[in-house]
């Protein structure tokens, strides 16, 4: 008799790469911000969209190979809301660079 334990599989976890991909992205936006400043960070914000596709292609990537996988539903929330912060960083530095503070 075979009385060997195997190894418990667990399913692929889909999202915590797009999530890693994009907060060292956007970490590396705002270093260029910081060091370069002719960098807009308002004109980055526009390509938002490429996380959605990022996140796509991992969960195609995933769906691929016939092991299992499992949306990370953390991951994805903390992506929408990395996005959604760094929009409001983008609309506030959009409002000093055209001294819109001023009028308020």
């Amino acid at each position: 008799m075979n009385n060997e334990v195997l190894p418990e599989v667990r399913p692929r976890r889909v999202g915590t790469i797009s999530l890693g991909i994009s907060l060292v992205g956007f970490g590396i936006v705002y270093l260029l911000r910081i060091f370069w400043s002719a960098f807009s960070v308002v004109e980055v914000i526009r390509f938002w969209p490429v996380l959605l596709i990022l996140l796509g292609t991992e969960i195609l990537l995933a769906g691929i190979g016939k092991k299992e996988f499992v949306i990370d539903k953390a991951s994805v929330i903390l992506l929408f809301l990395s996005i959604g912060f760094v929009y409001c960083l983008a609309v506030v530095q959009y409002a000093i660079e055209m001294d819109l503070w001023s009028s308020i």
